[in-house]
């Protein structure tokens, strides 16, 4: 079906990225509050292990949200 049938216009990966990285950043969040929840006094590995990860998707949802229009 086109778009003259009345459908809903499709939505490109750039515009719906920013939500599927937050999805990721709430998840690692979550890890890394759990794991140092947890294991009050051996917290520096999880928080090292996936505390580089929550940096990273943080700056890659900078970037998606200031790509959001790439495909439009």
């Amino acid at each position: 079906m086109g778009q003259g049938s009345g459908g809903f216009p499709e939505t490109g990966w750039a515009a719906i990225r920013p939500v599927l990285v937050g999805f990721l950043l709430v998840a690692d969040a979550f890890a890394v509050v759990s794991l140092v929840i947890v294991r009050p006094e051996d917290w520096w590995a999880p928080f090292a292990g996936f505390g580089t990860v929550l940096v990273g998707l943080v700056w890659f949802q900078v970037w998606t949200i200031r790509h959001r229009h790439d495909d439009d």
